[in-house]
């Protein structure tokens, strides 16, 4: 599942919106691919959600180093890359870029961690209480994280009240609840599977009604609209029940088996992919060239080149230093990465 999540999310930084003249038909296609983009970010809530009961950290002492090993300072260290990029591009140190970075905005993503770490600490200390195995905590995240979509979408989401918007934790906090009382409740994600085709039906009729409104009004702002909300909550559920399907057969595990290598990746390529690759180099590549008048070939080909160029360099930099890897780029150490222990 990160393995997919990762691509979407390098896909999200890629889109813009299109320009006058583009086929209506290009703009279906790719807010369709944005539907299910916006999926990534959930996933990987889920994820870190359920991994969180999995590692059963001991104290908030070890919860912390953990994480900030595996976590933050990688973060700290691309921050600073991405400082010193813009710093080149934008004739130096300016108090917007200061501000940014104080916001973890400097490369458009890095928020994403903040929200992560006040969920983590939140849901360790949910751990330790004795109601912390309930039912009641996922639902009332779903309501609370269902309220807060419909203000958002209700409301004009731009300039500073963007920057609160993006980083409240209510935006997110079912799809981590999700995955904490999921490996709280359950071994495994069985679960899931009886639960494949009337996930797969939900998505059909919210994406419908997703397009009908867009069509016929405007599509959401970003993750700002219940459509994107209920098709990720279902896109989750069908996506667990997918892969352990496709796990049992021989054609299903080798469709999975690139993903799954992806996975160990998934971290880093986050944290890598902007601005030095997405935006600057496959910008070079991309944007003036033969794609540059077409849409939707100039989307698929800022994203083919922003991906690709990525995952180079962090397989390159785990051959060269695989210390430096594991540390500053983000990478999990081959040895851990199928252990719950390290993941994230």
């Amino acid at each position: 599942m990160r393995g997919i999540a990762i691509i979407f999310v390098v896909y999200l930084h890629v889109y813009f919106s299109a320009w006058d003249g583009v086929p209506g038909r290009e703009v279906l296609v790719l807010h369709a691919i944005h539907l299910f983009a916006h999926g990534a970010v959930p996933v990987f809530l889920f994820v870190s959600g359920l991994l969180l009961v999995r590692s059963r950290p001991t104290s908030m002492v070890d919860f912390a180093t953990r994480k900030l090993r595996r976590i933050y300072i990688p973060l700290v260290f691309w921050m600073f890359v991405a400082l010193a990029y813009s710093m080149a591009t934008e004739g130096g140190l300016s108090m917007t870029l200061v501000r940014s970075m104080l916001a973890f905005g400097i490369s458009g993503q890095y928020y994403y961690l903040v929200v992560l770490l006040v969920l983590m600490v939140a849901f360790f200390l949910v751990a330790k209480a004795p109601w912390g195995g309930s039912a009641r905590i996922p639902v009332a995240a779903f309501m609370v994280n269902l309220a807060t979509i419909v203000y958002y979408q209700h409301s004009t989401v731009a300039g500073n009240f963007a920057v609160v918007a993006y980083r409240n934790p209510f935006v997110w906090v079912f799809f981590f609840s999700f995955g904490f009382y999921a490996g709280r409740r359950w071994r495994d994600l069985a679960w899931t599977e009886p639960l494949l085709v009337p996930a797969a039906a939900a998505m059909v009729a919210i994406g419908a009604y997703y397009f009908w409104s867009g069509q016929t009004g405007e599509y959401p702002v970003s993750y700002f609209g219940v459509q994107v909300f209920l098709f990720s909550t279902c896109a989750i559920v069908f996506y667990t029940a997918l892969i352990r399907r496709l796990a049992r057969s021989r054609i299903g595990r080798w469709l999975i088996e690139p993903f799954r290598r992806l996975s160990r990746y998934s971290f880093a390529i986050y944290l890598a992919h902007k601005p030095l690759f997405v935006v600057w180099l496959a910008g070079e590549l991309v944007s003036n060239g033969r794609y540059s008048h077409d849409y939707l070939q100039l989307m698929t080909a800022l994203f083919v080149v922003g991906f690709t160029t990525t995952l180079v360099f962090v397989l390159a930099i785990e051959k060269i230093s695989p210390w430096f890897a594991a540390t500053l780029v983000g990478i999990e150490p081959p040895a851990e990465a199928a252990t719950p222990v390290a993941s994230q």
